[in-house]
């Protein structure tokens, strides 16, 4: 064998690392479409129970024995076996591999006729994954035996080595260092784990990198911990005292959505299925043990990122929202609002015979004169002011700015009065109201017309209904509300 095909230690680890992934892309694809077999057989009353069983049972048969054969082979103190030893652990990962393929057939055979195209396909797909994962324990044992170094007879295998003595020295001048942006600085992370020493490791990386952090050695703390200050993040160890950590996931998450609350869940169970319930009861991300700091900090610093934007985004949402549903100056509802709350209710009083609304259209009197004689910061103070009492005296009915000086109330709850004693209350507070621009203390009244839902029944015409009363209202000498016709 030549130097050049012989791998270096830590190139070997990266060629194993490909040989077992090689192994288990196309073995665990298995499960996944078998699930979607299963599936299917059970959304169509298909009894192909026993046949499915022996393909899953079979299949993580497989997965242990490889798992198992993988360990035993590549660990530092493993001897080496004779050919037949080398023979009979090639038979035995074969045979359950034998067992998936011969009832993945069974299944295409006598059941061709009652299966989709879709589910013959995803049992073919099964047997060429299958073929793919014999493939892969060929080149497994082959490895361990030696063989694969020792006889290195193509120029694929010796690529295969060359790419890993490349990605072994790149791994090894790599230089970084992960850095913590100004607005993460100082974020509160409250660490939850019983074993003293693991909280003063994670919290020294953690500070030492900007971060704040809290630390609770049961469930119990912990709970108390969030209750007097929600964290920006938490690391909860699976294995609690008291309360064990998903039990603790549960909870908090009841409380905290996942974009409020990042939680990373850190144990020592590295196999897919414990990770994959910590994701399905609202983990963030999962760390192993025992902890890598770069991977700590770097999973630590995305899930702080993610909730950093998460709010950024939630406020700017906020605010887009604010801006089309309010009028800018005043602060209240705005003429869209203002018209859909109408279309709301009215539709609702044409399927309910029980609810009923009115619509209180509204101008300021004399406004024209208020910006005359003060200009139009005077007029914008006597809008705002206005508007602010007309908001707080019409709660909880919407009112809103639908032009200039005009405003239009939805009145639909009212509280063991009559609509006529509503408004009148109304006008009467506007009458009340004084309003300080500079030196000034500023009177304003307001006209106003009433229609309700009871005396007519198109939408159109009880609109301007309302709007023909403030006129009557404005011609009438102003400072009323007009209810009939």
């Amino acid at each position: 064998m030549s130097d050049l095909s012989k791998p270096s230690k830590g190139a070997e680890k990266i060629l194993l690392a490909q040989i077992k992934q090689e192994f288990s892309a196309p073995a665990e694809a298995i499960e996944h479409y078998l699930d979607l077999v299963e599936q299917y057989a059970k959304e169509n009353n298909l009894n192909v129970t026993d046949e499915l069983n022996q393909i899953k049972e079979a299949e993580k048969k497989l997965l242990s024995q490889y798992e198992e054969a993988f360990n035993d082979n590549t660990s530092l103190n493993n001897e080496k076996k004779s050919s037949e030893e080398y023979s009979i652990l090639r038979h035995n990962l074969r045979t359950p591999l034998n067992a998936i393929i011969g009832y993945s057939e069974i299944l295409i055979e006598d059941f061709e006729d009652d299966f989709s195209q879709e589910i013959i396909d995803d049992l073919n797909t099964i047997l060429n994954l299958s073929r793919d994962t014999e493939k892969a324990i060929e080149r497994f044992v082959d490895f361990i035996k030696g063989e694969l170094t020792e006889n290195t007879s193509t120029d694929s295998d010796l690529g295969q080595i060359q790419n890993a003595e490349s990605l072994f020295k790149s791994l090894g001048d790599i230089d970084y260092s992960l850095e913590i942006d100004e607005h993460l600085e100082n974020s509160d992370v409250l660490i939850v784990d019983d074993n003293k020493t693991n909280c003063e490791v994670l919290s020294r990386r953690l500070t030492q990198n900007g971060l704040s952090c809290r630390v609770a050695f049961d469930g119990t703390t912990a709970i108390e911990e969030v209750e007097k200050k929600t964290p920006d993040l938490i690391l909860l160890d699976v294995m609690l005292p008291d309360i064990n950590g998903l039990e603790l996931l549960k909870r908090f998450r009841k409380k905290n959505k996942i974009e409020n609350l990042p939680i990373i869940m850190v144990s020592a169970f590295n196999d897919v299925d414990s990770v994959a319930k910590c994701i399905k009861l609202g983990a963030s991300d999962y760390l192993p043990k025992p902890l890598n700091g770069t991977i700590l900090m770097a999973k630590a610093i995305a899930s702080l990122e993610a909730k950093y934007f998460r709010s950024r985004e939630q406020i700017l949402l906020d605010e887009l929202h604010i801006r089309a549903t309010t009028c800018p100056l005043t602060g209240i509802s705005n003429r869209k609002v203002v018209f859909d709350k109408i279309d709301k209710a009215y539709k609702k009083s044409q399927k309910k015979d029980s609810y009923s609304f009115s619509i209180l259209s509204m101008d300021i009197d004399f406004f024209k004169s208020i910006n005359d004689t003060y200009g139009h910061p005077g007029g914008d103070e006597v809008l705002k002011s206005f508007s602010t009492k007309l908001q707080e005296s019409c709660k909880p009915n919407l009112v809103g700015r639908v032009g200039g000086e005009e405003f239009i109330a939805v009145i639909d709850k009212l509280e063991d009065e009559s609509i006529e004693n509503y408004c009148e209350n109304l006008r009467q507070e506007i009458v009340d109201l004084s309003i300080k621009f500079q030196d000034h203390n500023i009177k304003v009244t307001m006209s106003g017309g009433i229609a309700s839902s009871n005396e007519i029944k198109n939408l159109e015409d009880l609109i301007n209904l309302a709007d023909e009363r403030l006129y009557k209202a404005k011609e009438g000498g102003r400072n009323q509300i007009i209810f009939d016709k």
